[in-house]
C-alpha cells in the first residue's frame, strides 16, 4: 500500500453557470408563474446554496431581466430568422408555419408564462407590445418583399400572426393526425396569402414533416 500516494478527491457537483439559474428560472415561470421564480426555491431545486446565485446575479431583478432576454432571444428572433432570408413566400410561410409548431424552437408555453407576468407588471407590458409589434413588423416585411403593398402586407401579417397567438391562447389542441392537419395547407395558405402554394414546395414540405414524424 502507498502511503504516499493522494486520497481519491470526492466528486463535486460541476460549478452551475448563469445559464443554469436561468434554464431552471424559465421553467419555474412556465409551471408555476413569477411568484414561483425565487432565489431560495431555485436553489432548492439546483441543490444548491443561495449563495451560488450571487456569483452570477446582483439581484433577483437582475435574473427576470434575463428571463425577459432569454424569452425574446427564443419567441421572437426565431420568428425574424426564419423569413429573413427565403426565396419564396411560399417556402417563407411554411418556414414560419414550421417555427410555430416546433416547440423546440418557438415556445408557446413560455410566451404564455411571460403574457401572464406581463398582466401585472406595466413595464413588461410595454417590452410585450414592443416584441409582438416587431413580430409582425417582420412578417410585413416578408409580405412586402415578396410583392405584397404595405398595407395588405401589414394587415395580413396581423391576421397571420394574431391567429397563431389565438390558437396558444385558447388552448386548442387538435386530435387530427398530422397527416390531417397537413391536408389543410393548401387551405390554410391560401386564406393567409390569397394565392396559392406551389404543388411541388407542398409536396417536399409535407414529406418532410411526416418523414421527421417517425423519427
Amino acid at each position: 500500500m502507498n502511503l504516499l500516494a493522494h486520497p481519491p478527491k470526492p466528486d463535486r457537483q460541476p460549478r452551475l453557470g448563469a445559464a443554469d439559474w436561468i434554464e431552471v428560472a424559465l421553467q419555474s415561470l412556465v409551471s408555476g408563474g413569477i411568484e414561483a421564480v425565487q432565489i431560495t426555491a431555485l436553489a432548492r431545486t439546483l441543490k444548491v446554496t443561495r449563495g451560488s446565485f450571487y456569483w452570477h446575479f446582483e439581484t433577483r431583478d437582475d435574473l427576470l431581466a434575463a428571463l425577459i432576454q432569454e424569452w425574446r432571444a427564443r419567441n421572437t428572433d426565431v420568428i425574424v430568422e426564419a423569413i429573413s432570408d427565403v426565396p419564396t413566400l411560399d417556402e417563407g410561410i411554411l418556414e414560419l408555419f414550421a417555427v410555430w409548431v416546433d416547440h423546440t424552437r418557438f415556445d408557446p408555453a413560455l410566451d404564455g408564462a411571460i403574457r401572464a407576468w406581463a398582466k401585472h407588471d406595466l413595464k413588461l407590458s410595454e417590452v410585450l407590445k414592443a416584441e409582438d409589434t416587431a413580430r409582425i413588423d417582420a412578417i410585413a416585411s416578408f409580405f412586402e418583399r415578396h410583392g405584397f403593398e404595405v398595407k395588405e402586407a401589414f394587415i395580413r401579417a396581423r391576421v397571420i400572426y394574431l391567429t397563431q397567438i389565438s390558437f396558444y391562447a385558447l388552448g386548442i389542441d387538435e386530435d387530427a393526425s398530422v397527416a390531417q392537419r397537413l391536408s389543410y395547407l393548401e387551405a390554410y395558405f391560401q386564406s393567409f396569402t390569397g394565392r396559392d402554394i406551389d404543388p411541388d414546395i407542398c409536396a417536399t414540405y409535407r414529406a418532410r414533416v411526416l418523414g421527421e414524424d417517425q423519427l
